[in-house]
């Protein structure tokens, strides 16, 4: 009989430290080797596999279980983006892998599953509210849009898609499907290192000649970032539509962004979006997918995990004339930097 192996796919979700994760995993492919280990050392290798997926051409995936294959180790890939693709229908669902109806995630289990792979996905989540509010600072810094929070939550709510947080949605399947082992890790502060955490439920045994990674990527912006953030945006879209389409533009402008955020200290004022109405919506929206999933997942209720909490509602907006001069100053000098570079 021809042992089953498995392929670890850590999933995110966004917002609970994918990119540190995958910044250390990257840092200790050595360690990984001698775990059996098969990580692919970059980040677009992890990318072309969920595109692959996501259009049905899996190529880059039998070249990854044939490398599996020839080294002896286990496929453990990480991308975020797996979270918003798995529970989506299968645009290909006329091709030898998939049947009509079928998801991106039953096509993946069932191309293991010829492969003799067992499929293993490991998933962080978190507290609705607080994955809104902090998926929000990241988005408005990067300039996708220039939305208030409330109509970005109303807006995420209503359409779902690569926002979408109800975790019953997102992994409901995978949950109920009998060849697929899935690991739910509460993403909540004062928890052990996420990358510990992770190589753990892949089943490493011994975690202590990990080296660890200093530097934490995505912190919190502050509240002025994500102000100036919403400033600038509006700004480019309403006076030069063409430089708000221009991503490299955009990348440089939140990089100078980030730079200026960290010379003033912003990131010590952390923005907090919610209020107390906003805060109860979300809780009433999510409840009661929530508790059937934890009670699925866990063996207990939601609020056993994620007690519910008052968050301080941080500034939206300048508190003062001066206040306001001050960051749009500092805007004006931000934009004739990058459009005049």
């Amino acid at each position: 009989m021809i042992q089953e192996r498995v392929c670890h796919i850590h999933a995110g979700t966004h917002k609970t430290a994918s990119t540190y994760i995958q910044s250390r995993l990257k840092r200790n492919q050595s360690f990984l080797r001698r775990h059996n280990l098969l990580y692919p050392p970059l980040r677009r290798h992890h990318l072309v596999l969920a595109n692959a997926l996501r259009k049905g051409e899996m190529g880059p995936w039998i070249r990854l279980l044939q490398s599996a294959m020839r080294t002896g180790r286990e496929p453990l890939v990480s991308a975020e983006i797996f979270a918003e693709l798995l529970h989506q229908p299968a645009p290909w669902a006329q091709s030898q892998l998939s049947a009509a109806g079928s998801t991106l995630f039953s096509n993946l289990a069932s191309f293991l599953e010829k492969h003799n792979m067992r499929l293993h996905l490991v998933v962080f989540v978190r507290d609705q509210p607080a994955y809104l509010n902090s998926r929000y600072t990241q988005l408005i810094k990067r300039f996708y849009f220039d939305l208030p929070f409330d109509r970005y939550v109303r807006r995420t709510i209503s359409r779902g898609g690569k926002g979408e947080c109800d975790y019953e949605t997102l992994f409901g399947e995978a949950l109920a499907h009998p060849a697929v082992d899935l690991s739910v890790l509460p993403f909540r502060s004062g928890e052990a290192d996420p990358c510990d955490r992770l190589l753990k439920v892949v089943g490493v045994p011994n975690l202590q000649q990990l080296p660890p990674l200093q530097k934490r990527s995505n912190t919190q912006p502050g509240w002025k970032t994500v102000w100036l953030a919403r400033h600038l945006g509006q700004r480019l879209r309403d006076s030069d539509p063409v430089a708000w389409r221009d991503r490299r533009l955009k990348a440089r402008l939140r990089k100078a962004l980030d730079q200026l955020a960290i010379e003033q200290g912003w990131p010590a004022e952390p923005y907090q979006g919610l209020d107390a109405e906003l805060l109860a919506s979300l809780e009433h929206r999510y409840a009661a997918s929530n508790e059937r999933f934890a009670e699925r997942v866990w063996g207990c209720s939601w609020r056993e995990m994620f007690p519910s909490s008052q968050p301080r509602q941080s500034p939206q907006a300048p508190r003062s004339p001066d206040e306001r001069r001050q960051l749009q100053l500092q805007a004006e000098r931000l934009l004739d930097q990058v459009l005049n570079r």
